[in-house]
């Protein structure tokens, strides 16, 4: 979980900050640009949490178990949990994010990937393969 402040915003003050970075974030286009903001703006903590809830997600639409995304990405099954009850809340935004990538022909090729680990996982969990030998 990222640091907050404890020092509180005025709501009126957060509302308008928000604003300000989704104007920023709807304008930019160009991917090379994006990664240039993404690259100011954020730490590479924040970068990786962020990965890693867009990995929860098209792992949890692919209906691999909780527990066994909890071990591929070293998250808590209460993350994973967190994000299930989110992605059926309010997954609107998920679905943009994957409809994204499903443009850019990635996400058949992510989840292969990350089908392939979890299938992995489990047999390892198992102790059914030999240790460092992935599909």
């Amino acid at each position: 979980m990222p640091h907050v402040s404890k020092r509180k915003l005025k709501p009126q003050t957060e509302k308008e900050l928000t604003r300000t970075l989704e104007i920023v974030l709807s304008g930019i286009k160009a991917k090379e640009e994006m990664n240039l903001f993404l690259l100011s703006i954020l730490s590479d903590t924040e970068k990786v949490m962020l990965a890693k809830r867009l990995t929860i997600v098209v792992l949890l639409k692919e209906n691999i178990p909780e527990s066994t995304i909890a071990d591929i990405l070293h998250v808590t099954r209460e993350t994973v949990a967190r994000l299930r009850y989110s992605l059926e809340l309010r997954g609107q935004g998920y679905e943009i994010a994957l409809k994204e990538l499903e443009k850019e022909n990635i996400l058949k090729q992510f989840k292969k990937v990350l089908i392939s680990l979890a299938r992995y996982s489990i047999r390892a969990a198992g102790g059914y393969v030999k240790p460092g030998i992935l599909d």
